[in-house]
């Protein structure tokens, strides 16, 4: 029975699809409601031909339906949207992996060699966060003004200098000066806003996938950079390893001379479909996101949960990456194999995104937020426990594939609930929450250590913390469109999906 009821669920859906179909759907956007109205109307003029629903049935909800020609490998040379994203890639890597994930190594050889202890550490990575109350919001401007590549441009050379300034820092003001204040505004510039806007700007239909593949970049560079840093710091020290980190970092934003701020630019349309742009304020794209304004989405509280979730990853991301090397050591393992783990993460990371983040073009990012959130707190619970090698990588697995999927996913879920014209703006804003919870939780973990001399309360809150962040993915639901799944159709196989499904009608 229960297959019998599934072929007749199947044949519905599919005479619902091929009705639709005759309808010669040419604009880009459709409603469930309209769509449902038009399958009604043409269904019910074919003789012979049984209608599935009518406009006032419940038990069907028809999915956005968008117009997109599939993806052909020559689509990387001919729409420069791929080319812009693998720039992004770039520079968003650099500045994740080559600032932030050095931290764990960086530490761990220069404490060992300074005056200065873990409490001057932990301020510097208090600093870095809280400065990005306004950073973030300045940064998104600055892109929403100038555009990405001045600003990019900008923060390759910045980070660059300030990297290896750092190595010769003599005292712990200077060291808190640069590391902490000038680098944390340098990288910036060139990090999560510049090129989360690129994808916004150039992609609609294939935003997920994009972003997924932009934000493997910091997994990547993580997984690169962490034991890169490791090594470098082991066998030339800490200070000549920053001044090898620094000219990398320069020779790296170069290509950043390439990026251009949205497809008009240079003559192309969003996804490299003719006709498809970024409407104004008001207006629906094409899956149906109307453009809001700023002060429309900070109004909306889902928006602000969001952002909490960001922070709490923030932190937790912090906490591990600038920390874990060191507790690590202190339950048996060893700083390389623990630097190591740090690098298994962010390339579990950077798997997870570029595998899974593509399902936020096909479903709602609601439900792709809850998946990663938790997958996040298992990987904590499991770090709990760690304390050999196999624990150790099964965290960096799942921890690692949440947050992987986590970030892209943030983006995405903005801009397919708020519209993404004024994406960087209300991204800048957001990330207060972001840098102050990121920047907290290093500061705050480095003074319960120095007090307690034990790093099991601030894991433990971390874990508390992430169990929140799931809580929080739930009750962020988004109204209307953004919880409805978007079906891609290529407009070339439509007329022939028609004629193979559609019965003709009856000969008199």
């Amino acid at each position: 029975m229960l297959a019998n009821t599934t072929t007749t669920a199947g044949r519905r859906f599919q005479r619902a699809a091929s009705s639709a179909a005759l309808i010669g759907r040419v604009h880009q956007q459709h409603s469930s409601a309209a769509l449902i109205a038009g399958v009604h109307r043409q269904c019910s003029a074919l003789p012979g031909q049984r209608c599935p629903f009518t406009p006032a049935d419940k038990r069907f909800v028809m999915p956005l339906v968008v117009q997109t020609p599939k993806f052909h490998p020559r689509d990387l040379i001919t729409f420069r949207g791929y080319q812009q994203g693998a720039i992004a890639w770039l520079q968003y890597g650099t500045a994740v992996g080559a600032v932030y994930f050095i931290a764990g190594p960086l530490f761990h050889g220069m404490l060992a060699d300074v005056t200065w202890g873990i409490g001057v550490t932990s301020i510097a990575l208090l600093i870095r966060g809280l400065l990005g109350i306004i950073v973030g919001p300045l940064t998104g401007w600055l892109v929403h003004r100038y555009g990405v590549r001045p600003v990019v441009m900008a923060g390759g050379a910045f980070t660059a200098g300030f990297t290896a300034l750092t190595g010769t820092t003599q005292n712990a003001f200077q060291f808190v000066l640069v590391f902490g204040v000038a680098l944390t505004v340098a990288d910036g510039l060139m990090g999560h806003i510049p090129a989360a806007t690129v994808v916004q700007n150039w992609f609609i239909s294939r935003r997920a996938v994009v972003m997924g593949l932009v934000n493997s970049g910091a997994g990547i560079g993580g997984l690169v950079f962490a034991p890169l840093m490791a090594v470098l710091v082991r066998d030339l020290g800490w200070r000549q390893a920053l001044f090898v980190l620094g000219g990398m970092i320069f020779v790296l934003a170069i290509p950043s001379m390439l990026l251009r701020n949205r497809p008009r630019d240079v003559g192309q349309w969003v996804d490299g479909v003719p006709g498809r742009v970024i409407p104004e304020h008001g207006d629906e794209d094409v899956i149906g996101t109307a453009q809001q304004r700023v002060n429309q989405i900070l109004r909306t509280p889902a928006f602000w949960m969001i952002f909490i979730i960001f922070g709490i990853e923030a932190w937790a991301l912090g906490v591990y990456a600038a920390y874990q090397v060191l507790y690590l050591e202190t339950v048996g393992i060893t700083a390389l194999e623990a630097s190591t783990a740090v690098g298994a993460a962010a390339g579990f990371a950077a798997v997870s995104g570029i595998v899974f983040s593509r399902l936020n073009d096909r479903i709602s990012p609601y439900y792709v937020l809850l998946a990663s959130t938790l997958s996040m707190t298992i990987g904590s619970v499991i770090f709990i426990t760690t304390t050999s090698t196999a624990p150790l990588y099964l965290y960096s697995l799942f921890f690692g594939a949440g947050y992987g999927l986590l970030v892209p996913t943030i983006p995405v879920a903005i801009s397919r609930y708020f519209g993404a014209l004024n994406f960087s703006k209300a991204f800048g804003v957001g990330q207060i929450i972001v840098s102050v919870l990121g920047g907290l939780g290093p500061y705050i973990t480095g003074q319960i250590v120095q007090q307690t001399g034990s790093y099991q309360i601030p894991i433990y809150l971390i874990t508390g913390m992430l169990v929140l962040s799931v809580a929080l993915a739930a009750l962020a639901r988004p109204r209307g469109k953004a919880l409805q799944s978007v079906v891609q159709v290529d407009p070339g196989e439509q007329t022939a999906v028609a004629a193979k499904h559609v019965p003709e009608p009856a000969s008199d």
